[in-house]
């Protein structure tokens, strides 16, 4: 309830916190008109808030939003279960699972809640006591202190939160119900068997030998799955992510502040020892890899990404540059050019939506020589459309080396049956810039969902199966078309690199067609938000990714 779920830090302004506002003294009447009209019904006086928060009023009942009320003060008033006791007790356990777990990991533990379905990964099966983070050796149960740990770090990037919050007998009462929910805990007691905790011994130095060896290992044996810059687009990632069966991909190493266990070396070094039981994931034995080779692994990784979360600012800035801009994602001149860090959210209003889109994030870039103007967006996508590949500058992860032995003496094959030449995906992977159309007259922004009937917007949007940029008009996520040929103005190119695209769309800054394009001017300010979608997890219209507005300065 504090406004930090899934989505909550991804628009602007942050999600609202709603136990601050309870303690403020919103009332529940209060609590009803900003559900139900949204960030579009803020008074006037408090522009230029342009609150992400959408209109509930024609999706909710007026019974459903009293219950998601009624549902929001209760929790607040009591985040955790009332009256503890003095000792942690499997009957206490109990009563907190019961409260606040059987949702999502029902009754009998089995990770088959109401609502496992909204949940991805899905909740943890506890019958199989099966557990992935855990200082135990892979496929062993986990000992009280890892179950201890699970519940007070969460896991990011899901629907499964921190409860740091509840009172430590209430930690503890958890884990000893959650032993109870597999016979695997009690046949371990009755065997008195004890734990064989994996040592993590200091690291060697971190020098360019050690990122040498940790290339190499990595290259031969992470790769295959997470991609030869780690960005979760290997060869084997094909074959063992189904998103529709919960078999989800490999973490994208280049984004740590996502890694469930945590990022810090130790914690990399588990991960790698250990392995992730129930995932592709494997272990690294002792049999094979020596301590000195998981930390060559865990400091060549810890190369891949930046180590904390970009900072996010609001301004994205357009550097004024003399001469021709660059078409080409790859050219030179992109360097001087600041990037800028957008966050994604799903869209979560119309019912047809994505609840974990793909696509999270962008990088984008902007450069303008008075007359023209060129953006380049970044993001990452683990999977491309194949069709770029005749179409575009495509590189892709290769399969891991094999020892010579078993290596394939294979050449460039020429394809020429028609049926295996690349097709284009039933959906396209799509990005698209958002403006305003034009100046509002109370000088609002546009809802950031596409705007609406009286507040249209400008789409420029690429399409991976034609890769083409097609200057579009929309008011509403629902009401959207192309502008007429006349006004298809934008050129485009990308380049796939190692499950990242790379777009540049450039335009004349003024256009002849005043009352449907976007006019840039020198010194000004212009409203900008981006939509995405994944084709190959099949989102299309209303099923993406999204952010809110942000504002780009032409210097």
């Amino acid at each position: 309830m504090d406004g930090r779920g899934l989505f909550g830090d991804r628009l602007s302004p942050q999600a609202a916190n709603f136990n601050k506002a309870i303690a403020q003294g919103k009332s529940e009447n209060y609590f009803f008109w900003r559900i139900m009209k949204g960030g579009k019904g803020l008074p006037r006086e408090f522009h230029p808030w342009e609150s992400a928060m959408p209109a509930w009023e024609d999706t909710l009942s007026v019974d459903e939003t009293w219950q998601v009320i009624m549902f929001i003060f209760e929790n607040v008033k009591h985040p955790t279960v009332p009256n503890p006791p003095s000792v942690p007790s499997v009957k206490r356990g109990k009563l907190v699972y019961m409260e606040k777990c059987v949702f999502c990991h029902a009754e009998d533990g089995s990770g088959k809640g109401v609502s496992a379905f909204y949940s991805s990964p899905r909740p943890r099966n506890f019958i199989k006591g099966q557990y992935k983070f855990r200082t135990t050796p892979f496929g062993k149960i986990p000992t009280d202190n890892d179950l201890y740990q699970m519940l007070v770090r969460g896991m990011p990037g899901t629907t499964m939160p921190s409860w740091k919050h509840f009172t430590e007998v209430d930690l503890n009462s958890l884990v000893l119900y959650l032993k109870t929910l597999s016979t695997k805990f009690a046949k371990f007691q009755k065997k008195g068997k004890t734990h064989k905790l994996t040592k993590v011994e200091p690291p060697p130095p971190f020098g360019q030998q050690s990122l040498e060896r940790g290339k190499m290992f990595f290259d031969t044996t992470c790769s295959g799955c997470h991609g030869l810059k780690g960005r979760s687009d290997g060869e084997s990632t094909k074959r063992n992510v189904d998103i529709e069966s919960d078999a989800i991909r490999p973490r994208n190493l280049t984004k740590p502040w996502m890694f469930r266990r945590g990022n810090t070396p130790k914690d990399l070094f588990l991960t790698i020892r250990t392995g992730l039981s129930t995932t592709a994931m494997p272990r690294h034995s002792k049999r094979i890899y020596k301590d000195r080779d998981i930390w060559d692994i865990v400091h060549y990784i810890s190369t891949l990404p930046s180590l904390k979360k970009p900072e996010i600012s609001r301004i994205i800035k357009a550097v004024k540059t003399e001469g021709h801009l660059p078409l080409n994602p790859e050219d030179g001149l992109w360097k001087t050019a600041p990037s800028f860090y957008i966050p994604l959210a799903g869209q979560i209003l119309e019912a047809d939506k994505n609840f974990y889109p793909t696509i999270d994030s962008v990088w984008v870039q902007a450069m303008h020589n008075g007359d023209d103007i060129a953006l380049k967006l970044r993001w990452d996508d683990p999977t491309f459309d194949l069709i770029l590949k005749t179409l575009a500058d495509v590189k892709e992860s290769p399969p891991p080396p094999l020892p010579p032995e078993l290596q394939a003496q294979l050449g460039d094959e020429e394809i020429n049956d028609p049926a295996e030449a690349p097709k284009p995906q039933k959906y396209s992977d799509s990005v698209a810039v958002q403006f305003p159309a034009g100046k509002s007259n109370d000088g609002s922004l546009p809802y950031f969902l596409n705007g609406d009937q009286g507040h249209p917007v400008n789409l420029w949007q690429w399409i991976s199966g034609s890769n083409q940029t097609t200057e579009m008009y929309a008011q509403g996520q629902k009401h959207q078309g192309e502008h007429r040929p006349v006004s298809q103005l934008v050129q485009s190119k990308v380049v796939f690199r190692y499950g990242q695209y790379q777009l540049v769309m450039k335009r004349k800054m003024i256009t002849p067609d005043k009352s449907n394009d976007i006019q840039f001017e020198t010194g000004a300010t212009i409203p900008i938000a981006v939509n995405a979608w994944d084709g190959n997890v099949k989102e299309t219209g209303t099923q993406k990714s999204i952010s809110s507005w942000f504002q780009m300065t032409l210097e």
